[in-house]
């Protein structure tokens, strides 16, 4: 989904600076590869805006700053605040495909991200008895994420008609500090049970958190649809 928002300022900086910066090769609708096109301009593009262009108004793609997440479940509830993801300056672009006749594009990529935040904590997780509050690290490894969205066009605009997205990793890592108030013996039996059943666990956190990150750049998109023309986004 960050790719997303990568293509979604690609086309935002060209509208901004009034052409495209030097870095940027624009590709065209007609390119028999155009695939391939897209996918290399996300590659050299991605680390760029990584550290945000200032003059633009471009933010920092790492870190992307998420504020306050929720996990609100029937037997755990957590509260992430000033909440802080790294790690996307070096994601790996998979693939990235597109037809326009059909509109229809997905995307893939992975990344190695850390989620850092200060926490608050009660409930259960797994068999456990769990609470505690203090800063929080997550580290996920290898997080694919694929998006599938479609799209259409109305009076010369692409407009967003859905999406739906699905991810996987190779393992997530937890370390909650002060957790019972600083009882170290606790606190090291239950990161053990944590950090080796870590699959229940982190399907109680990452669906906020991602949907945070897909919301914000569905938002984007859908605005920078209805100001831009089609025919501006991708050449002809």
């Amino acid at each position: 989904m960050i790719v997303w928002c990568l293509m979604a300022v690609v086309a935002a900086t060209e509208i901004s600076a009034g052409n495209l910066p030097s870095f940027i090769s624009p590709c065209s609708a007609s390119d028999p590869n155009l695939n391939e096109c897209i996918q290399k301009v996300i590659e050299v593009v991605a680390p760029k805006f990584a550290d945000g262009i200032a003059e633009l108004g471009i933010a920092p793609l790492d870190p992307v700053q998420l504020g306050t997440v929720e996990v609100n479940n029937p037997a755990l509830k957590i509260t992430f605040t000033d909440t802080v993801v790294t790690g996307l300056r070096g994601s790996k672009i998979n693939s990235y495909k597109i037809n326009l006749d059909k509109g229809k594009a997905t995307i893939d990529f992975t990344a190695n991200v850390t989620l850092k935040a200060h926490y608050v904590m009660d409930g259960q997780v797994l068999i456990l008895p769990i609470r505690g509050n203090g800063p929080a690290k997550i580290k996920i490894t290898n997080l694919r994420i694929v998006v599938t969205y479609d799209f259409t066009t109305v009076a010369g605009h692409w407009v967003l008609t859905g999406y739906k997205d699905h991810y996987k990793m190779d393992r997530a890592q937890f370390k909650f500090n002060n957790l019972f108030g600083g009882n170290k013996e606790l606190g090291e039996t239950v990161h053990t049970a944590i950090n080796t059943n870590w699959e229940p666990v982190i399907r109680d956190i990452a669906p906020v958190a991602f949907e945070q990150i897909i919301k914000a750049c569905v938002d984007e998109t859908k605005k920078l649809f209805a100001t831009v023309p089609a025919n501006e986004l991708l050449k002809p």
